[in-house]
């Protein structure tokens, strides 16, 4: 079994850019349960983002999926092997989904509370990527029609993990009383949907050109404009307000992921350090992005420095366990994202 827990340690950070060296920090304790549960969603996530599975492939695999956690369906994880080779084995991704066997084997070591409140939300999350699964083929693509299905798929995608790591969290430490616990789950969601929305912007030119797309119609018919001509340049003013509409959502989402991270006890160091970490770093991909937003849609990929990634590290460690200076700093970084949009509109 050892090597199996080294196989799911080692797949971690070359899956993972962001979340693999925050993992790290969180206590001995919920380090593994942590990893196993983000590898599980990952596995979800390459079925539902793979460009090689047809639309109805895609849709019969994470039902399968979903059945191995909702049900505990060995004839679902037998048939969901078989279709495994539907999936190339080019990627980190693809080679951990064809290794599910090994992070299941390890997640079958766990306490049955422990898999229960991953199984819940893997099965959830499995269950919304198959409602909103997008095929290669361009007259398949089932495109997000409003703000509502964007503020639903972000739910599926990523507002489930905020809920699944408050189930652990909780589950492990004895500080997280029921009281904290409640307080918690009323921030879980925006927490997960906030980092979900940086990313989507920030992955919007890369995700079109590969016949992706998280921009609602809605939207794009407010600014008049189409998945094609957002990149042109004589529109750039209106995609510059189409861009900080979608910032604006996912700071208010973030502002709540603040208050969810000052919620968990300080004596939960740890804990905190793993939340807010990604929230200043989301925070500063914003800054980048609103300080050129055309840059969004060209061909560099929007990523924040080693520089300000170790910079962020260094100032969450000495503001984690003071919630005044956590939200000084927070706002500093904030307001940085504010004013550009403000000056905008």
């Amino acid at each position: 079994m050892q090597s199996k827990i080294q196989y799911c340690e080692a797949m971690l950070p070359k899956v993972s850019r962001t979340f693999a060296p925050t993992i790290k920090r969180l206590p001995s304790g919920l380090r593994l349960p942590v990893t196993v549960a983000y590898l599980l969603c990952r596995i979800a996530d390459t079925i539902e983002d793979s460009p090689e599975l047809t639309l109805e492939q895609k849709k019969d695999m994470l039902a399968l999926y979903a059945e191995i956690f909702s049900k505990e369906n060995e004839q679902a994880y037998r048939q969901l092997l078989e279709k495994m080779h539907f999936l190339p084995k080019q990627t980190p991704d693809d080679e951990l989904a064809h290794n599910l066997p090994i992070v299941l084997d390890v997640f079958y070591t766990f306490s049955p509370a422990m898999r229960g409140h991953i199984a819940r939300w893997v099965a959830e999350m499995s269950l919304g990527m198959r409602k909103y699964a997008q095929a290669k083929q361009k007259r398949r693509f089932s495109f997000l029609k409003s703000m509502k299905e964007l503020d639903e798929y972000t739910y599926y995608v990523a507002g489930t993990v905020g809920y699944l790591l408050t189930e652990l969290f909780s589950f492990y430490s004895k500080k997280i009383t029921p009281m904290v616990k409640n307080r918690l789950e009323q921030l879980a969601e925006p927490f997960g949907k906030g980092l979900q929305l940086v990313n989507i912007i920030r992955d919007t030119a890369a995700d079109l050109k590969r016949g992706q797309s998280y921009i609602p119609d809605e939207l794009l018919q407010k600014y008049q404009l189409t998945r094609e001509t957002i990149f042109q340049k004589e529109n750039a003013d209106r995609a510059q307000q189409l861009f900080n509409e979608l910032i604006r959502d996912a700071v208010n989402h973030l502002d709540k992921a603040l208050d969810y991270t000052m919620t968990i006890p300080k004596e939960e160091t740890r804990i905190r350090l793993f939340c807010i970490l990604p929230l200043f770093w989301a925070l500063r991909t914003l800054e980048l992005i609103q300080r050129n937003t055309l840059a969004l849609l060209g061909s560099e990929k929007i990523k924040i420095s080693k520089r300000v990634v170790r910079k962020e590290f260094f100032l969450a460690l000495i503001h984690v366990n003071s919630n005044r200076m956590l939200r000084w700093y927070y706002r500093r970084i904030r307001q940085n994202i504010e004013q550009p949009i403000l000056h905008t509109n």
